[in-house]
C-alpha cells in the first residue's frame, strides 16, 4: 500500500507543475531571449542567455528520470525475488543490470532529445505533450511494478 501511495504522490507532484501560457506574439521568440549587460560593462561584452524553457519542461524531464529510475530499481528487485519481466523489449535484459540501465538511460535521453528538438522547432505544445505522455506511461509502469513486486 505504501508503494502505491508513493508512486501516486510522485505522479501528482510531477503533474501539478503549471504549464507556461502561450506567447501572444505572432512571430516565434528569438533564439536568445535576453541580453544581460551590467551597467559597468561595455555592450560588446554582453552575456547571451538561451530562451527559457519555463517551469514545465524541466520538471517533466526530472519526473521522467525519476520514473525510469524507480522502474529500473523495482524491475531489478522483482527479478531478484523471482518475478518475470512482462515487457518483451526489456525481458532479456532484466536479469542483466548494466544492460537494463543502458536501455533505461537510452530511453530517457531519447525522449528528452525528442522534446528538445520539438521545443527548438517552436512546436512547444508538442514537446510538452510528448513529455506528459512519457511521464504518464512511466507512472502506469511504476504503479504496475509496485503492485506486482513480490514481497519477501
Amino acid at each position: 500500500m505504501f508503494r502505491t501511495t508513493a508512486a501516486l504522490a510522485m505522479l501528482f507532484c510531477v503533474s501539478a507543475v503549471p504549464a507556461r501560457a502561450a506567447d501572444t506574439q505572432s512571430e516565434p521568440p528569438p533564439l536568445f531571449a535576453k541580453m544581460l549587460v551590467p551597467p559597468s560593462v561595455d555592450a560588446s561584452a554582453a552575456v547571451l542567455l538561451p530562451a527559457s524553457r519555463g517551469a514545465a519542461l524541466p520538471a517533466l524531464y526530472i519526473g521522467l528520470a525519476a520514473f525510469e529510475i524507480y522502474d529500473g530499481l523495482s524491475t531489478t528487485t522483482g527479478v531478484r525475488r523471482g518475478a518475470v519481466e512482462a515487457n518483451p523489449v526489456v525481458g532479456g535484459a532484466a536479469a542483466n543490470a548494466p544492460a537494463l540501465w543502458a536501455i533505461k538511460g537510452g530511453a530517457t535521453v531519447g525522449v528528452i532529445y525528442l522534446a528538445e528538438r520539438l521545443w527548438r522547432q517552436h512546436r512547444r505544445s508538442q514537446a510538452i505533450g510528448v513529455m506528459l505522455a512519457s511521464n504518464g506511461i512511466m507512472a502506469a509502469v511504476a504503479a504496475h511494478n509496485t503492485r506486482a513486486l513480490p514481497s519477501r
